[in-house]
């Protein structure tokens, strides 16, 4: 399967989302990969889009949400944990957590 995009688009991600792309290339990430696939887990790049940017790091305070097949970008504080579960998690100062979470099925 092929992992790395081409150049041209990759220079125009920014900065941090460029070393995400090229780090699924390097021999670690590739065998992080191989170890949660165990686990059924990969690995994603957290991020958003925007109207005039494309893509840009999802920030710190913010998660991608989807509800009825639509996915939109909240405040993390407005996810309701009691129909919402967590699909993507990432580190931030130091913790675990949720970067994508979609509502369950009833």
């Amino acid at each position: 399967m092929k992992t790395k995009i081409n150049e041209g688009t990759l220079n125009n991600l920014p900065e941090s989302l460029q070393i995400a792309q090229k780090a699924i290339e390097t021999e670690e990430v590739q065998d992080i990969i191989k170890q949660l696939a165990k686990y059924n887990l990969g690995v994603c790049m957290p991020h958003m889009h925007t109207n005039n940017n494309g893509f840009v790091e999802l920030p710190k305070d913010m998660i991608q949400v989807e509800r009825q097949l639509v996915t939109s970008f909240v405040h993390s504080s407005e996810v309701d944990d009691r129909t919402m579960i967590p699909v993507v998690w990432r580190y931030i100062d130091g913790v675990v957590v949720s970067a994508s979470s979609c509502r369950m099925c009833e």
